[in-house]
């Protein structure tokens, strides 16, 4: 680790190897104004709001669900409620990442 670290310290000054570290350090620190890089990550409440409710509504619902309907309406062949909510958590759940990553953009 320590070997590769005084590497591209060397490559980035000017020794043995100097296009390599130098272009590692531009394409890391070389574009980022020192404002720019400072400034912190914005917290997206929209997106903690959403990740909250799914988690009370369809995690900690499905107990109290599996209470409330009737097992008569699922058969031990067919799904139950607490996999249809365990479902929707996993389906809605990439959707909600996806609103980020493309609100990142």
């Amino acid at each position: 680790m320590e070997a590769t670290r005084r590497r591209q310290h060397l490559g980035a000054t000017g020794g043995p190897g100097a296009q390599l570290g130098a272009s590692f350090l531009q394409a890391r620190h070389g574009s980022v104004s020192a404002d720019e890089a400072a400034r912190t990550a914005p917290f997206h409440l929209d997106l903690w709001f959403y990740f909250t409710l799914q988690n009370w509504v369809l995690d900690f619902g499905r107990p109290i669900a599996m209470l409330v309907f009737p097992l008569e309406w699922f058969p031990l062949n067919k799904p139950s409620v607490g996999d249809y909510f365990h479902m929707a958590y996993n389906v809605i759940t990439p959707f909600l990442l996806l609103k980020r990553l493309l609100y990142c953009l």
